[in-house]
C-alpha cells in the first residue's frame, strides 16, 4: 500500500474512532473534541519537523501516524470518565492497545509496527527510555517535540486567553503564587521538572519552561524562538528573583541550541 493510501486510511479510522465514543456530558464532549485537535496539531508539527529531519515519504507518513494516534487512549479513557491523573499516566499504553486492534496497523511491516508502538508508548515519559535502535529513538523524539510544540501553544492560550480546557495534571494544583524549591533546582541544574514535585499552578508553568532541556532537533529550538514560546509562558508568571534566573537560564539553552 502506497503511503498516500496508508494515510488516507488511518485519518478515516481516526475520525470513525471518535466518532465512535458516546460522551455522557457536554465538558467530556470538550475535552474530547480538544484531544482529536491536539492530536491533528501534533500531526502538523510533526510533518514540520519530518520535512527538515527525515530524508522519505514513507519515514514522513510513519510520523504522522505517530502523532494522530498517540493520544488515542486518552480519548478513550475520557469517555469512561476515568480519574484525570490516571488518564495523564496510562493514556500512552492505553493508545498503544487500541492502536493494535485498528485495520491500518495490520498494513505496516513488523518493523514499522515497533516504531509507531515504541513512539506512542513512550511519547508522555519524562525521560525517552532507551530504545533497540537509532530509528525508533528517532522517530520517538519527533513525536515528543511535535507533542510539545503544541503544548506550549495549548497552554499559553489556556493561560493567556481562557480558551481551551484546563491541562489535566494542573485540576488538583492550587492558585497560589508558590514555586516549589524542588523544581527551581532542576531546572537551574538542566532537568526537566517533575510532576510529582509540583503543588501550583506557576510550578505548572516553571515544568512548561523546564520541557525546552527535553528537546531533540534543532529546527525544533528554531520554532521554540521563532514563536517565542518561552518568553510567552515567562510572561504568565509572577516577576521574582528565582523566576526571573529560571528564565535566563531556559532561555540562553534555547538561543544556544538554535544558533549552535
Amino acid at each position: 500500500m502506497s503511503t498516500e493510501k496508508l494515510l488516507k486510511k488511518c485519518r478515516l479510522e481516526f475520525n470513525e474512532y471518535f466518532k465512535s465514543l458516546t460522551i455522557d456530558s457536554p465538558d467530556n464532549q470538550h475535552k474530547l473534541e480538544e484531544i482529536k485537535a491536539h492530536s491533528i496539531r501534533v500531526a502538523d508539527n510533526s510533518l514540520l519537523l519530518a520535512n527538515v529531519v527525515l530524508q522519505t515519504e514513507e519515514e514522513k507518513g510513519i510520523a504522522t501516524i505517530n502523532a494522530l494516534f498517540h493520544d488515542i487512549g486518552k480519548a478513550s479513557m475520557v469517555s469512561k470518565n476515568l480519574e484525570a491523573l490516571v488518564i495523564q499516566r496510562d493514556h500512552a499504553t492505553v493508545s498503544s492497545k487500541i492502536i493494535q486492534q485498528m485495520e491500518f496497523y495490520q498494513e505496516l511491516t513488523a518493523d514499522i509496527q515497533v516504531i509507531v508502538l515504541k513512539a506512542v508508548e513512550s511519547h508522555n515519559k519524562l525521560k525517552l527510555p532507551k530504545l533497540d535502535n537509532e530509528q525508533q529513538t528517532m522517530f520517538a523524539q519527533l513525536l515528543r517535540d511535535a507533542d510539545k510544540l503544541d503544548i506550549y501553544d495549548s497552554a499559553y492560550r489556556f493561560f493567556k486567553e481562557k480558551y481551551g480546557i484546563q491541562p489535566v495534571i494542573t485540576i488538583d494544583l492550587n492558585k497560589n503564587s508558590e514555586v516549589s524549591e524542588k523544581i527551581i533546582k532542576s531546572i537551574m541544574a538542566g532537568k526537566v521538572a517533575s510532576v510529582e514535585d509540583m503543588k501550583s499552578m506557576n510550578d505548572y508553568k516553571l515544568l512548561l519552561l523546564s520541557m525546552a532541556f527535553d528537546l531533540n532537533f534543532k529546527y525544533t529550538f528554531r520554532i521554540m524562538s521563532e514563536k517565542q514560546h518561552i518568553q510567552k509562558i515567562y510572561e504568565t508568571l509572577p516577576k521574582r528573583d528565582q523566576i526571573i534566573d529560571v528564565y535566563r537560564n531556559i532561555k540562553l539553552f534555547v538561543e544556544n541550541k538554535f544558533v549552535s
